[in-house]
C-alpha cells in the first residue's frame, strides 16, 4: 500500500483536485497519484470503532481489500484511502482510526435519501473488493475506451491550437482524413468535434466521473 502523510497543503496541486504532485522521478505508470477528497463526487464514508472484545464479528482491517491501495493522511489527520482494481475505484475516509494497520468495526455513514441506490452500490462495490478469489469485478465501459484515449489527444492538440482538420490527422491519419474530410459524410469532422467536446469536458471537471 502507498502512504502519503502530509504536514502542510499544496494549494497549487489541489487547484488540480490532488494532495500532491507525483514524484516526477517516477514514470507515469508507476507514480501514484492521490486524488484530493474533495475532487472526487462519490467517498464512502466511516467511523472506525475501537473493538472491545465482546462482538462475534471478526474485526475489520484494510488489510481485508485484496486490491491495490493508496493512502494519503492531510493535514486534517483524516486517512483517505483509495481501493482500485480492473479499473474500478472507491474511496474510503475514515475517521477515528489511531493507525492504519489497527483493527476496527466500521460503521457506515449514508448522507441523504436522494442518491440512497447510489451510495448502496458504492458500498456493495467495496464489499466485493474483500470477498475470497475476488479478481474481476465489472468495469465501467470507460475503463477500456479507446475513445476516451482520442478525447484526451484532442484537448492537447486543441490546446496547441490546430484545426479540427490537423487533430484528426492526428489521431486518424492522413490517408483516412484525406479520403473523407470533404467528402459527402460529415462523420469524421463531427466525431473530430465531439471528441474536441469530450476532452474539454474532461479538462472542466469530468474527470472526476472517472473516479466514482
Amino acid at each position: 500500500m502507498w502512504l502519503l502523510r502530509l504536514r502542510r497543503r499544496f494549494p497549487r496541486a489541489e487547484r488540480w483536485g490532488l494532495y500532491a504532485f507525483a514524484d516526477p522521478a517516477l514514470c507515469a505508470r508507476q507514480a501514484p497519484v492521490f486524488w484530493h477528497v474533495d475532487a472526487l463526487k462519490r467517498v464512502i464514508r466511516l467511523n472506525a470503532q475501537m473493538r472491545n472484545g465482546n462482538e462475534n464479528t471478526p474485526p475489520s482491517t484494510l488489510a481485508d481489500f485484496k486490491f491495490n491501495r493508496t493512502a494519503v493522511i492531510g493535514v486534517d489527520k483524516v486517512p483517505l484511502v483509495l481501493v482500485k482494481g480492473a479499473g474500478v475505484h472507491v474511496p474510503l475516509e475514515i475517521r477515528g482510526l489511531p493507525a492504519l494497520t489497527a483493527p476496527f468495526a466500521p460503521v457506515f455513514e449514508l448522507h441523504g435519501l436522494g442518491d440512497l441506490s447510489t451510495q448502496i452500490e458504492l458500498l456493495k462495490r467495496l464489499k466485493r473488493f474483500t470477498e475470497p478469489g475476488q479478481r474481476t469485478i465489472q468495469t465501467p465501459p470507460f475503463a477500456s475506451d479507446e475513445r476516451m484515449h482520442h478525447a484526451l489527444i484532442a484537448l492537447d492538440e486543441s490546446l496547441e491550437g490546430k484545426t479540427y482538420r490537423q487533430i484528426a490527422i492526428t489521431i486518424f491519419g492522413e490517408k483516412k482524413v484525406a479520403e473523407e474530410w470533404y467528402g459527402h459524410s460529415q462523420f469524421l469532422k463531427d466525431r473530430t468535434r465531439r471528441l474536441v467536446a469530450k476532452g474539454t469536458e474532461l479538462m472542466k471537471g469530468g474527470y472526476r466521473d472517472l473516479l466514482s
